[in-house]
């Protein structure tokens, strides 16, 4: 029978660059030479929320910063003898399945696949899996296991199947899972082994007492959640809500079909916010308004860092809340993951990730608001390149410009996505100010005019200059 504590399910790279699936037992015991996790970016965060929830429990805490700044060579000792504990929780079939709900009456009326975001299943087509069937497809435990944590994490709200649970017949209406709220945006610290990485992400119950206003509760595995009506412990606390069972699921032991409906429901902004995402403030309808910063899949987020790197909070607002640790460290960079994945709606559209290697100088607030100018730079440099082509456009008389701009726009941010090193750079070192980086875009600016605006016929060539003539940028706080 599966259990999670002892058997290799685990995705990861180690030290030596060889990839293996370890058992959670493994992964805290041999953390010191496993170098990262070698999954997708929803099952890193899946996972990370897993381990982290794990070894705070284990833990019992830190309880302030300075108990987490000793934390470090506790986590793997404890983190094992928890696991030991409560083994019978991770077994994935049995009396009380692992992230399951034993109470409901089968249905089995979906596909395994369903748990998988990369297969076909249902409504769900994918261009390059084409083998969906009827039946569903025989999975092996391992990759249920996953599958089953990941989809807990970022099941998508819409219209589900029915049963009864404990008697009361579930609804027929979904929301998102809490790490898949506004397709926000996660960011996740990097250390130099998987458990130094579980380390700097862990928060005291000071940060969780003053940030997020709740207790820090205990794991959903600890729990026997024989009801539908949850109980404030699994969705109103900080680790209740880690692992959330935003569905009610149960496997068949077949592994190609499960019975799937929906779970609990979970507080979302102002009420809740999570902890790995970045909560920025915008002028809405009733005033001030908080939004996670989403993940936006057209677009690299150095545009973002400083709102993900913003540690001068206000309200809820701010960037993941474990960056506060790094207040205390004397690092010279920080490794900083970033990544999601984006929905609309209840379609899912597709997964990202990205890497930064910062200074960490650049946590420093008037550092940052010189990054953060730099930024605004090239937007006012995005917004001229299209009154540019606008007006390309309207001397060559063509009756939409909007592609033409895309095509400018595509090729201006990749110029600046290789080049953001450089902004970087300018914000520590200032002396000169921002007019290298400033320089910069100018000749992303043309070399996009360039692409886009071609100027081999005189009529071509006049439009050309008609719309360069406008091509400049000018400072933000001029306007």
């Amino acid at each position: 029978m599966m259990n999670l504590v002892g058997d290799p399910w685990i995705p990861v790279l180690f030290e030596d660059g060889s990839h293996k699936l370890v058992s959670l037992q493994d992964l805290f015991a041999k953390g010191e030479t496993i170098r990262d996790l070698s999954v997708n970016p929803a099952q890193r965060i899946a996972l990370m929320r897993l381990l982290i929830c794990i070894a705070q429990a284990a833990l019992d805490g830190p309880k302030n910063e300075e108990d987490w700044k000793t934390s470090l060579l506790l986590i793997a000792p404890q983190s094992l003898k928890y696991l030991e504990a409560n083994r019978h929780s991770f077994d994935l079939f049995g009396d009380k399945p692992f992230l399951q709900v034993s109470d409901l009456m089968p249905t089995l009326n979906a596909s395994m696949d369903k748990l998988e975001f990369g297969l076909a299943a249902g409504n769900n087509p994918k261009l390059f899996d084409h083998g969906a069937c009827e039946d569903g497809r025989c999975h092996v435990s391992a990759h249920a296991a996953l599958s089953l944590l990941t989809f807990q994490c970022f099941s998508p709200g819409g219209m589900i199947g029915i049963t009864s649970w404990s008697g009361i017949q579930t609804s027929k209406n979904s929301e998102h899972a809490p790490c898949l709220e506004s397709s926000p945006l996660h960011t996740i610290l990097r250390g130099g082994n998987v458990v130094e990485t579980i380390w700097l992400n862990l928060l005291s119950r000071k940060q969780v007492q003053e940030h997020l206003a709740v207790g820090m509760g205990r794991p959903v595995w600890e729990q026997t959640y024989a009801t539908l009506s949850p109980v404030p412990e699994w969705t109103q606390t900080y680790l209740g809500r880690m692992i959330p069972l935003s569905r009610g699921i149960l496997l068949d032991g077949s592994l190609r079909k499960c019975t799937f409906v929906n779970g609990f429901s979970f507080a979302k902004l102002p009420n809740y916010r999570e902890a790995m995402l970045t909560v920025t403030v915008f002028e809405g309808k009733k005033g001030q308004e908080y939004r996670y910063l989403p993940l936006r899949l057209e677009r690299h987020p150095w545009r973002e860092l400083n709102s993900v790197l913003n540690l001068n909070r206000k309200g809820k607002s701010g960037g993941p809340l474990a960056l506060e640790h790094l207040c205390s460290l004397e690092r010279g960079t920080v490794d900083i993951w970033t990544g999601g994945l984006a929905a609309d709606k209840g379609k899912l559209l597709d997964m990202a990730e990205w890497v930064f290697s910062v200074p960490a100088q650049l946590l420093d607030t008037g550092t940052l608001e010189i990054y953060g100018k730099g930024v605004e730079w090239a937007r006012r440099g995005e917004f001229s390149l299209k009154e540019s082509v606008k007006k390309f456009a309207s001397e060559m008389k063509m009756a939409d410009s909007s592609g033409l701009f895309q095509w400018a726009a595509a090729e201006f941010w990749s110029v600046l996505d290789a080049q953001y090193n450089q902004l970087i750079e300018i914000a520590q070192d200032h002396a000169h100010g921002l007019d290298p980086w400033v320089t910069t875009i100018r000749r992303a600016m043309y070399t996009a005019y360039n692409q886009a605006c071609p100027s081999s016929t005189p009529r071509q060539m006049r439009a050309f200059v008609a719309g360069q003539s406008l091509l400049h940028v000018k400072e933000p706080s001029h306007d």
